[in-house]
């Protein structure tokens, strides 16, 4: 489950990098490949994809701090309240360039 989710943003399928990071957090987060520690896993991984592409992410107006923003986020998507359309679209607020 671990390989698998940490492949899927590179399968050719997910060309933008907030779709790359969003496949990235949905199945790292969801798959629970490790008895404890996934969220913590997937905010590594996270990080280490985007600075290794030249992204960083960003808080938005009205959001609370970022390290509290991304934990919602990743809560949101580990309840199934936060589908991965909706994981594009965060991103998509929050990623840009370094």
């Amino acid at each position: 489950m671990i390989e698998a989710a940490i492949a899927r943003p590179y399968t050719g399928y997910y060309r933008t990098i907030e779709r790359k990071a969003a496949a990235l957090t949905e199945s790292m987060s969801s798959n629970h490949g490790f008895l404890d520690g996934n969220k913590r896993t997937t905010l590594i991984l996270l990080h280490v994809l985007l600075s290794k592409s030249g992204y960083k992410l960003s808080p938005t107006d009205g959001d609370p701090p970022l390290q509290v923003a991304v934990e919602e986020m990743i809560l949101a998507i580990v309840n199934h309240e936060m589908d991965y359309d909706g994981l594009v679209e965060w991103f998509k607020l929050r990623i840009e360039p370094v």
